[in-house]
């Protein structure tokens, strides 16, 4: 054990003397995100710079508005710019209009093709290409979020529907990778973002209308989950990912139903077969019915009618309508006239769709998408039958966005929408430090940043006792977001809940030396100061002040120093701060 905590010592060091002191500034939880930027496999590429830039590592530069190449240099990052070239191991533009819209930088995304980005840019190396990270405002990057995740043109109440859900999902992924070097993806993985277009004026609104308003289920923010389109039933996370959380029901959904724009795809099979009905069936589909019949009779037999299609084997319980099988009841007739009944079992995802109803419009599908199997009365070309069906564009957990185009049409709220979606939860609103009730202790310091001073084994129940609330409550909180008891470490947080539970306000707890949030301090915080040090994991937030152990709101050689000693027992680290 020493001799590893020696070697990681030697490496720290040999890694502080090549990098640059680095800020350690934490600022109000869910202001801002941090979102990891698809530029694909590159080593180099171009970008232009629009309105007032500044480089963080070095204020002298002049970052101007003409095209920027940004390209890797032995390991490192590097941008030429017009005075000078600049490498480092991350290299970070700053926009003078952090809140505006004036400062942006075009570049071209590899999922998305040429996207504007607002806020701040970070570069850096990872396995050997580069990696650019755009920290902005929560608002602003939903701007970017919401036109693509629904549409622009859908109708307001359903855009706001949306906006909640997608601010709802980013906080929840905000407390979960506090201490990762970004919060999100902008792909699928997490939520689809464009990057900002003025041109998106009804989403842009949406945002602003509904503007810190999240999802709550007692004590926390939920993990909003939303699809294209759910196939008439909502899904519970049990049936989909085996996690049963209690908003989250299965339940009939008509209103996707209803929507011109849901896909689904469908073979029919007619009450009776003649010259004119099979040629309205799926070759495969008749196959299978043809040659089932003769193997189950046990003689050469054709298809005169069918009695029934009834759908069996739901993939779930609680009233699923995902089944994976439907048995078909058919009357034939055998080579001497004689006819009789036999029914078929056809297994669902084994049979091709070739008939395609609808289209997903700006959201796009692919029938492969599709999951939910069933079976159906139908009419097709005047002729009475059935339908296999299959429906359903993603998981079906959550707010169907089809469905909810179609309610807001009819006039429905978006709180009314997202009250169907998920069951038993409420709306507050995230609010700014300064426009919550005030935190006082003459135990910790408490900025719209952080609380320090919180000693290293401190209950959740001791800092309760310590702090008081002019108004409003205060709980204390896991990084994840739960409500949190017993030893708290770095990346837990404070809650302010007021104005009767509707608004919130949330300050990370920071105990310096606890690097990792584990609430001790240890070899592994050493391991990740390390990461951070080498620019392999950078800390963020609440994690990053917590590695400025010498409280000079900066990281150097004196906090790796500091940490080390104190985890040899050679020194504390102080948690009061001026």
């Amino acid at each position: 054990m020493k001799a590893r905590l020696k070697a990681l010592i030697a490496l720290m060091l040999a890694a502080v003397f090549l990098l640059p002191a680095v800020q350690a500034r934490a600022e109000g939880f869910g202001e801002s995100v941090r979102i990891k930027i698809s530029i694909g496999d590159r080593r180099s590429f171009k970008f232009t710079p629009v309105g007032k830039f500044t480089l963080k590592e070095d204020k002298s530069v002049n970052v101007g508005t003409d095209e920027l190449t940004v390209s890797i240099t032995g390991g490192r990052v590097s941008i030429a710019f017009a005075d000078k070239t600049v490498t480092a191991s991350s290299l970070t533009l700053e926009s003078a209009d952090y809140n505006g819209l004036s400062d942006y930088i075009r570049l071209r995304n590899k999922e998305h093709g040429t996207c504007t980005y607002l806020g701040n840019l970070t570069f850096d190396v990872v396995d050997g290409y580069l990696r650019l990270i755009n920290t902005l405002p929560l608002e602003r990057y939903l701007y970017g979020v919401v036109p693509h995740e629904m549409s622009n043109s859908f109708p307001i109440e359903a855009l706001k529907a949306q906006a909640v859900c997608a601010r709802s999902y980013a906080l929840s992924r905000c407390y979960r990778y506090q201490n990762r070097s970004y919060d999100l993806v902008d792909t699928s993985k997490d939520q689809v973002y464009h990057g900002y277009a003025s041109k998106n004026q009804r989403a842009i609104a949406a945002v602003d209308a509904t503007a810190g308003q999240v999802l709550t289920y007692g004590t926390g923010i939920i993990e909003a989950f939303y699809s294209s389109s759910n196939g008439g039933q909502t899904d519970s996370t049990r049936n989909v990912w085996d996690e049963d959380i209690p908003y989250y029901v299965v339940t009939d959904d008509p209103f996707d139903l209803e929507n011109a724009s849901s896909m689904e795809r469908l073979s029919f099979i007619p009450e009776r077969f003649t010259e004119e009905t099979v040629k309205l069936m799926d070759r495969e589909v008749l196959y299978k019915l043809e040659q089932a019949a003769i193997d189950l009779s046990g003689q050469n037999v054709e298809l005169v009618s069918t009695i029934s299609v009834v759908p069996d084997e739901p993939e779930h319980e609680e009233g699923s309508r995902c089944y994976t099988k439907a048995i078909v009841t058919l009357n034939v007739r055998n080579e001497a006239g004689e006819e009789g009944q036999l029914s078929v079992p056809l297994t669902l995802n084994e049979v091709a769709f070739a008939s395609a109803n609808n289209t997903l419009g700006a959201i796009g599908a692919k029938s492969t998408r599709l999951r939910m199997y069933g079976a159906e009365r139908a009419e097709n070309a005047g002729f009475g039958g059935w339908n296999l069906t299959v429906r359903r564009y993603g998981h079906g957990v959550g707010l169907s966005q089809r469905s909810a185009q179609v309610r807001a049409r009819l006039g429905q709220k978006y709180a009314d929408i997202l009250s169907f979606y998920y069951v038993g939860t409420g709306m507050s609103t995230l609010t700014p430090y300064e426009q919550a009730p005030k935190l006082k202790s003459d135990k910790y310091k408490i900025t719209a940043g952080a609380i320090t001073g919180v000693s290293v084994g401190a209950t959740a129940e001791d800092m309760l006792k310590n702090i008081s609330c002019e108004s409003g409550s205060i709980t204390i909180m896991s990084a994840k977001g739960n409500e949190k008891t017993g030893e708290v470490a770095t990346g837990n947080f404070v809650r302010i809940s007021f104005d009767d539970n509707r608004k919130y306000c949330d300050i990370p707890i920071v105990i310096f030396g606890d690097v990792d949030g584990s609430g001790k301090i240890d070899k592994d915080d050493i391991e990740a100061l390390q990461k951070h040090m080498l620019y392999s994991k950078l800390l963020g937030g609440a994690y990053l002040k917590a590695a400025d152990a010498d409280h000079n709101n900066k990281l150097d050689i004196a906090d790796v120093i500091r940490l080390i000693r104190c985890i040899n027992g050679d020194a504390k680290i102080t948690q009061e701060v001026k």
